[in-house]
């Protein structure tokens, strides 16, 4: 049975979003799909990284990273890149949750970035901050 991300994957593919492959290489990545089952034709990556230039998720998505700061009490806490198109499908690993303490909602919020540069950028009287940025 498919991870939350993975019947995400194949919404996507069901909306024709995707073609096959693509579909195919995300659920790979996922480990949605058993690397056996790739056969020998098929690329051996688990990087999304890999799979970016082919995705078609929308205009200037190919090769563009979101990253993600986050700061509570002056310290930094989480600093990581992710391939926009990735953040697109949704849910990465507690992300979400982080920033969705600030009101942000991760899915909705790279689904509408369009261009390069510093998204939002919030910041609270105790000191936690999260800034986005597009690469």
């Amino acid at each position: 049975m498919p991870s939350e991300e993975g019947r995400e994957v194949l919404r996507l593919l069901a909306e024709k979003k995707i073609d096959a492959e693509q579909a195919y290489r995300l659920l790979l990545a996922l480990g949605d799909v058993p690397k056996a089952a790739a056969g020998k034709d098929a690329r051996d990556s688990t990087s999304f990284a890999d799979a970016e230039p082919r995705m078609k998720f929308g205009p200037n998505v190919a090769g563009k990273v979101l990253r993600i700061k986050i700061s509570e009490g002056g310290k930094q806490k989480v600093n990581m890149s992710i391939p926009l198109s990735l953040a697109r499908l949704g849910r990465v690993a507690g992300l979400s949750r982080m920033v969705g303490r600030f009101g942000i909602d991760l899915r909705d919020l790279a689904r509408d970035i369009s261009s390069v540069g510093k998204v939002v950028d919030i910041a609270d009287e105790d000191g936690d901050r999260v800034e986005i940025y597009v690469e």
